[in-house]
């Protein structure tokens, strides 16, 4: 029987609309780059998932979402071996909103709206496309990638 405890990192993206826009980033530091993903990063050990959410939205774009619901969870194994998951959820804004990252947190990246319409055309890989379909079907799934 092999352990059943292995290092797992937890993660987060935030999937933000707003009046037929969706929220996307050119994060510096992803392992997604140079593919634009969403905003998010990692969850801290004293966190809870949504509160990871809401905490990585305002340091990376000073926007707030209090309100949260799960789109879906990705699951893969990393190139080091280790296993990521991607909790990703989704919120709406009445307005879209300039964006900027907190001062004092690390600037990850220059954030932007696209319209819904546009967004299928955007260099995506894989994994952030498989996101976005899954949100776009309304479908909360697994997104496994081994």
């Amino acid at each position: 029987m092999t352990d059943r405890f292995y290092p797992t990192e937890l993660t987060c993206f935030c999937l933000v609309e707003s009046q037929g826009q969706l929220l996307i980033m050119q994060k510096n530091d992803s392992e997604f780059a140079p593919s634009m993903t969403f905003p998010g990063g990692h969850v801290e050990p004293d966190e809870a998932l949504t509160a990871a959410a809401t905490r990585e939205l305002a340091e990376e774009c000073g926007l707030t979402v209090t309100t949260w619901r799960l789109a879906s969870v990705v699951n893969f194994k990393r190139g080091d071996g280790r296993k990521e998951l991607i909790f990703v959820f989704a919120g709406t804004l009445p307005a879209p909103k300039n964006t900027q990252h907190r001062a004092g947190t690390k600037d990850e990246g220059q954030t932007r709206w696209v319209p819904i319409a546009d967004f299928a055309s955007l260099a995506l890989n894989g994994v952030v496309r498989a996101v976005y379909d899954a949100y776009r079907s309304g479908q909360v799934k697994e997104l496994f990638f081994n």
